[in-house]
């Protein structure tokens, strides 16, 4: 969720990817106290360093000044997700980024709160970001039955889309994602994530990446970090897409 809260950021000028942003270990929003993976801090550190490391309060440090329904347009508007109009040829859930305030709205710019995601969802954020356009996906080609495929209604701009490949491309060589990403070679990008779970006392492991045109992403249930967990599985597949 960290890469289409990144897009917002970049576009309101709220980040910018060389330059100094907030770190801290701890940001308190909507009287929740937020923290970083074992409470680590970057000091002086840039936008770039947050994102590679998953810092969740370099996010959540900007919520003061974002409105509650800004990460859901830019979710639907960008990457089309939460239209409910994805036409995959089976059953289908096109994840859901409820308009949401307080902390609550907090903890959705980093994936945790109502938003809700399948491994389809993730790796089409990831396919938008190397294209730099939605396309829906799709299982089952749309010309079997003439099913018209859901569109987003804008695209980022040159600017933002540049500093967003570059945040990905950093953290799948120096960042969380580097050690699934040895070996996979050519133009790549990839970012790792980590959801909580109610019941569940390890968080489900995220990973969506990118090589060339094709894009991927998986989840593991109760897998801890993705990088460890679903990134290996990720980067295979990139691999054997070559």
């Amino acid at each position: 969720m960290k890469v289409i809260t990144s897009s917002l950021l970049l576009e309101k000028g709220l980040a910018s990817s060389d330059k100094k942003h907030p770190c801290p270990k701890y940001f308190t929003y909507g009287h929740w106290k937020f923290q970083n993976d074992d409470k680590f801090e970057i000091k002086n550190g840039t936008f770039k360093a947050s994102f590679a490391r998953s810092c969740n309060t370099a996010f959540i440090s900007q919520a003061p000044k974002l409105k509650d329904d800004d990460l859901t347009k830019q979710a639907q508007q960008v990457f089309g997700l939460g239209l409910n109009n994805w036409a995959i040829g089976v059953p289908s859930f096109d994840g859901a980024v409820p308009v949401q305030s307080a902390a609550q709205m907090g903890a959705s710019l980093i994936g945790q709160g109502g938003v809700r995601m399948n491994p389809l969802n993730m790796a089409s954020v990831s396919a938008t970001v190397k294209s730099g356009t939605f396309h829906q996906p799709y299982l089952v080609s749309p010309d079997v039955d003439g099913r018209k495929l859901a569109t987003a209604s804008r695209t980022m701009s040159a600017g933002t889309l540049s500093q967003l490949r570059e945040l990905m491309a950093y953290t799948a060589a120096a960042g969380t994602a580097a050690e699934a990403m040895a070996g996979v070679s050519g133009d790549v990008g990839a970012k790792t994530g980590s959801a909580e779970v109610d019941g569940q006392k390890k968080p489900n492991g995220w990973f969506t990446a990118y090589r060339g045109d094709l894009a991927a992403a998986g989840v593991v249930q109760q897998g801890g970090h993705g990088g460890s967990t679903a990134g290996p599985i990720v980067a295979a597949l990139l691999k054997a897409g070559s």
